[in-house]
């Protein structure tokens, strides 16, 4: 249903160290390689293996659905809600035993948990609304979507960001989904208090069973006092000390029309974030001051996979610039809450949490100034990324414009291997190009007189020709730094060196399958030729009345069909027919893709894979 509030190049030399260089170039990863990506999209992902060193994890077995959580500041504990019992653990997470918790609720704590959340005055009318809530308004939350122009309607979670200092005005941050089948769409909007009000105090809409949409109501059919107002001073001075004084008229009005006529736009009208291929569950919000004193948003958002997005609002974008992958199995995010520098996060099967300002997994003064984190600064003497609270001296951070040229000292640049590709004429060639951020810009240096160039999502495709032998590098910019990420020096020939051994072990590999395949032969034909023996032996006894197969009850019923070979012997041919069915001995996996050239070589996710006999 609708949502709804409530009131540089280095010089290039051609080179094989080891066969490992060959390994080093199938481990890149496709990714863009030019121009700008929308700000949605994470800047850097960390998968499990990678992120679970900076995770603390909480779990009893035979134990689930942790998606209950309650922190409690002034005792540094949290409760953890499951589905059969309730936990007390200290914060943050250490090696103690958390407490298992029976709680039963005394009669009297029921009932004035029933009162909370009661206006003062509203207690019901007498007639009409009896036990009711007589201050009950509802408007539409809209959250516009991206150019198509269909809105997120379906509000998934909402996080209330309150200024700690008593000045400014409260944020409210949603996450809708769109209500349309098919569309997956996820929005993050931001609503202004002064825009919910003025829509609450604006008209009431009047809806017609005759028709789909409401009309508004006319200002003279609003009875007075206004309908689903609280009881205020001025109300008391006239008489209604609380909703059970009020008009019949007036209830009847609250009881008819809760729906305001006008929705409830966000800030700005338009939504912060929208992705089309990552659906999120759960958010919360905090605010964080930077290096200079100014106060940044961040919001961490939870996936329905079972990631975490740490985003940051910057001017009026909302980036997302770390992707945590937090399970080793993808499940929906169910609860998360903050405390301190600490996020706490529930799921199916345990309570995770990760550290809010941990800076020091960024490395070098480059990783700490683009991460943007405005809890982390780089400081100069330490040669480390640190978090600054109430700390100045020596420490740099940018979080509008990430300058990492002016910031940042010169770095020691990391000089990629460079890889010789040997190619044959007309051959089509992919060299890949994987940047550390996806928001990288990234362009190809090439020899002069190549023509045939295809700028490919996951590198650069060469059609070779004698203009197109040299050198190739794959330079990526981020914050004013530049560096070359993947290098390749095409020459004519065979390969020659490391490759001559990843043929040799090529080679050797398919000697073995050739020799279990031997081995499985012959096998199969002694277990035949036993099998004939054995058929051979049962009919000769048979013939001199020994008869070994008679059943216990006398009876002499005997088949002489030969029996039926065992599941092994009917399941190792379609296994040797598998295993005889790929290219050399290899897996059909190692012919990528069909080539429609004479020759084409794909360098990523497998060795120099040939499509026919002008290939190399």
């Amino acid at each position: 249903m609708p949502a709804s509030v409530t009131r540089l190049l280095p010089r290039l030399r051609p080179s094989w160290n080891s066969p490992v260089s060959l390994l080093l170039l199938l481990a890149l990863l496709s990714g863009p390689v030019c121009g700008r990506v929308p700000h949605s999209v994470p800047r850097t992902s960390l998968p499990i293996s990678e992120a679970d060193s900076y995770l603390t994890r909480f779990t009893i077995p035979q134990t689930y659905n942790y998606s209950v959580l309650l922190v409690d500041p002034a005792s540094h504990m949290l409760y953890v809600g499951a589905r059969d019992t309730i936990f007390a653990i200290s914060l943050p997470f250490s090696g103690e035993r958390p407490r298992r918790i029976d709680w039963m609720v005394p009669e009297a704590h029921r009932q004035n948990c029933r009162k909370k959340g009661k206006q003062e005055g509203d207690l019901g009318g007498r007639k009409t609304l009896q036990q009711r809530w007589t201050t009950f308004l509802k408007a539409d939350l809209l959250c516009p979507g991206p150019e198509h122009g269909r809105a997120s309607s379906v509000l998934q979670d909402v996080a209330i960001l309150r200024p700690e200092r008593g000045a400014g005005t409260p944020v409210f941050y949603g996450i809708f989904s769109s209500q349309w089948e098919g569309a997956a769409i996820s929005a993050v909007c931001s609503f202004r208090p002064q825009d919910i009000r003025t829509v609450l105090n604006g008209p009431f809409r009047e809806l017609k069973h005759d028709c789909n949409r409401g009309l508004p109501v006319m200002d003279n059919d609003v009875p007075q006092p206004r309908p689903g107002e609280c009881i205020t001073n001025n109300m008391k001075l006239q008489q209604f000390g609380s909703s059970l004084f009020l008009p019949d008229r007036v209830l009847t009005f609250i009881r008819d029309h809760p729906l305001m006529d006008r929705p409830v736009f966000p800030a700005d009208g338009r939504p912060l974030l929208v992705t089309t291929d990552t659906s999120y569950l759960r958010v919360v919000a905090h605010r964080v001051p930077s290096l200079s004193g100014k106060e940044y948003d961040v919001l961490y958002l939870g996936t329905e996979d079972g990631h975490l997005h740490r985003a940051v609002q910057i001017g009026a974008q909302l980036s997302v610039l770390e992707d945590l992958a937090l399970f080793p199995e993808p499940q929906p995010v169910e609860n998360m809450k903050l405390y301190q520098n600490w996020l706490l996060i529930g799921s199916r099967t345990e309570v995770t949490q990760v550290n809010t300002t941990n800076c020091g997994r960024l490395q070098s003064c480059s990783e700490c100034i683009l991460a943007r984190d405005p809890a982390c600064a780089w400081s100069i003497r330490l040669a480390a990324c640190v978090a600054h609270p109430g700390e100045h001296g020596g420490l740099v951070q940018d979080i509008e414009s990430a300058d990492v040229s002016s910031l940042c000292p010169e770095e020691p640049g990391e000089h990629p291997v460079v890889f010789e590709v040997p190619v044959a004429a007309a051959a089509h060639v992919v060299l890949p190009c994987s940047p550390s951020s996806a928001w990288a810009s990234c362009v190809w240096r090439q020899p002069s007189g190549v023509t045939a160039l295809t700028h490919r999502q996951e590198g650069l495709e060469v059609v070779i020709s004698p203009g197109a032998m040299g050198a190739y590098a794959c330079e990526c910019q981020e914050g004013g730094a530049a560096r070359v990420v993947a290098a390749y020096s095409l020459v004519w020939g065979t390969p020659r060196g490391p490759l001559s051994q990843a043929h040799t072990i090529g080679a050797g590999l398919a000697g073995f399958f050739l020799g279990v395949l031997a081995a499985s032969l012959t096998l199969l034909l002694i277990g035949q030729h036993q099998q004939r023996q054995r058929q051979r032996e049962l009919l000769a006894r048979d013939k001199v009345g020994l008869d070994l197969g008679v059943p216990p009850s006398g009876t002499t019923s005997y088949s002489q069909d030969p029996p039926s070979p065992s599941p092994e012997d009917e399941r190792l041919p379609l296994a040797l027919a598998k295993r005889g069915s790929g290219f050399g001995g290899f897996p059909p996996p190692f012919l990528l893709d069909p080539c429609p050239s004479p020759a084409h070589i794909r360098l990523t996710g497998a060795p120099l894979a040939t499509c026919d006999e002008t290939s190399i």
